[in-house]
């Protein structure tokens, strides 16, 4: 069988444009000589209907476009899998020729009995059912993807196919859907015997063969019985465990509590880390693309997050093939800026070959508090947000000014705790660091820097490493004074609360029991549940900043986005301290 894999940048919600990029591969497929072509779930929309979800004229306007697709296919001997909108659920489902929706039933395709499956959840809710006699199973569905999560799932097919013999062949939607705010990572390939050929998210100057030819596979006997293969998953296993639900916990991300559980045991550091600014730089270029935006703004402090939000638009113009004149990088000293973070500024953008602006903002931060009856001395409360929302400001309108989108810089460990300024450093076009907390920040940098293409910034990058993270909003003679790990507490406890209360939403108590596990002797009993207080109090009152936060991408299992990672903003923090 020659397997003609669909690709094409899709634009959101644009058809007619898609519809002439899905016609245009069906004629090189037509050249090809193939017999079936395969398109991602939801190619002509590029996002989930949103709005839309209950407007019948556009679920016909889909379906129709869909039809034509599938009457030339038709004509030229061709099977077509795309998709339609469903009538009741108004979810992307395959189907096949324009005939009954599919579930996982075997089809017949050029003496090939075939599969296709709808999601993630059908399949491994299935596996063996699907799996069994079956020689090829088609995937192209439209789902959320995360960081690790195309390993997880490719390291799980491997496994599968050399069990069974079975082929999947993937064509999963990606490239140029919206990110707002799920992520989409297109996979195209094959996975049989065990072995995978397959291509991670290369809609940007990255290649992928459109054709493949499947042999007939080796097809496997399975015992009817259930065979146990609990090596195959790195955490223990039930011996009494289902197979498909062997495989569904081989696709998911195990619970684990360790000094930095955020990056998840059962992917390897290293590919995690760098998968996730992949993803970053894929979901930023998607929206560049998506607006037709050629330019960024950026304040870069020379801490932490400004450093890795750099690092992210560099490789993205780099991906698009931009020029670099359309980074318009600023530096913004106010009252607090040390000299250390300037300077590193200074040489990260050296390092780059980028001009980097100053505008100093001390003086219209003064004139601010002065107009207010603040004596503009005092290093209150108003006096440090006044710097922050004046960068904020400034860089909102160099974005008009020069068409533009300013990329925010914001990191999870600051968005759970409301640690930013409401209306300054809160607020941007688009934030890039929303879902990596400050721990696994520091791990990504330290993978970063050993690539060729940041060897040009390796030393700044590696200073600022070494310096505390702080705000710096107050006067301090030039070094600096504020660290934030003191104010509030070390970043590693913070992300392990973090960790809990998102993700395994263990009760506080036995928070307080796995940090004590985890930490050991550093910090005490009494530390930790002083400190998690401290989490649950900012973390409540923080809620009325993560309502109105910029947009970004979901790009990891332990995010804040969404109304079910929300807390009721006026909500009092008894639930969880009467726990303790």
């Amino acid at each position: 069988m020659k397997i003609y894999l669909a690709n094409f940048k899709t634009k959101p919600m644009n058809i007619t444009a898609n519809l002439e990029n899905a016609a245009a591969e069906l004629d090189r497929c037509i050249e090809q000589g193939c017999d079936v072509i395969i398109y991602p779930a939801g190619c002509l929309a590029g996002t989930q209907p949103g709005i839309l979800k209950d407007a019948g004229w556009f679920r016909i306007d889909y379906n129709l476009k869909i039809e034509e697709i599938y009457r030339k296919a038709a004509q030229h001997g061709i099977f077509a899998v795309a998709d339609t909108l469903d009538e009741k659920s108004f979810e992307f489902v395959p189907q096949i020729k324009s005939s009954a929706k599919t579930s996982f039933k075997t089809m017949d395709i050029c003496g090939f009995k075939t599969c296709i499956v709808k999601n993630s959840t059908q399949f491994f809710d299935n596996a063996r059912e699907i799996c069994h006699g079956t020689d090829i199973v088609f995937i192209n569905w439209m789902e959320k993807c995360v960081a690790g999560q195309k390993y997880l799932l490719t390291e799980t097919l491997k496994s599968i196919s050399e069990k069974y013999g079975t082929t999947f062949v993937l064509n999963t939607a990606g490239n140029g859907y919206t990110t707002h705010p799920d992520f989409y990572m297109q996979i195209m390939g094959v996975v049989e015997n065990g072995k995978a050929n397959v291509f991670y998210g290369f809609g940007h100057d990255k290649y992928c063969p459109s054709v493949f030819e499947i042999e007939k596979p080796n097809l496997k006997y399975v015992p009817e019985e259930t065979t146990q293969f609990c090596g195959m998953i790195n955490s223990s296993c039930d011996s009494n465990m289902s197979e498909s639900q062997l495989f569904k916990n081989m696709y998911a991300f195990p619970v684990c509590y360790n000094q930095n559980p955020l990056i998840p045991a059962n992917v390897p550091e290293k590919f995690y880390c760098l998968d996730l600014f992949d993803m970053q730089c894929e979901a930023l270029a998607n929206r560049l693309s998506n607006i037709n935006c050629k330019n960024i703004v950026l304040n870069l402090s020379g801490g932490l997050d400004s450093t890795m939000a750099l690092l992210v638009c560099v490789n993205t113009f780099n991906m698009l093939g931009l020029d670099k004149k359309g980074l318009h990088i600023f530096t913004m000293p106010g009252f607090g800026t040390s000299n250390t973070t300037k300077g590193l500024a200074h040489e990260l953008c050296e390092g780059f070959g980028i001009e980097l602006k100053t505008i100093d903002i001390t003086e219209t931060c003064r004139a601010a508090l002065l107009s207010i009856g603040h004596d503009g001395v005092t290093a209150d409360v108003t006096f440090e947000n006044v710097q922050a929302r004046t960068r904020t400001m400034n860089a909102l309108n160099l974005a008009n000014h020069l068409n533009a989108i300013m990329v925010g810089t914001g990191d999870l460990s600051e968005i759970a705790l409301g640690f930013s300024t409401f209306g300054g450093d809160q607020i941007a076009s688009y934030n890039v660091n929303s879902c990596i907390s400050k721990t696994v920040m520091r791990t990504m940098l330290g993978y970063l820097v050993e690539l060729d293409m940041f060897s040009c910034v390796k030393e700044a990058v590696t200073n600022v490493l070494t310096i505390p993270v702080s705000p710096e909003l107050v006067p301090h003679g030039g070094e600096i004074l504020q660290k934030t790990e003191d104010i509030l507490a070390p970043y590693k406890l913070i992300d392990f609360f973090i960790y809990c209360t998102v993700v395994t939403k263990i009760p506080p108590k036995g928070i307080v029991f796995w940090a004590k596990q985890v930490f050991g002797d550093e910090f005490s009993n009494e530390y930790i549940t002083e400190k998690l207080k401290m989490f649950y109090r900012k973390f409540a009152v923080g809620q009325f900043k993560r309502s109105c936060s910029p947009e970004c991408a979901d790009i990891t299992h332990v995010s804040l986005i969404g109304a079910d990672r929300s807390f009721a903003s006026d909500g009092s923090t008894d639930v969880f301290v009467h726990n303790l």
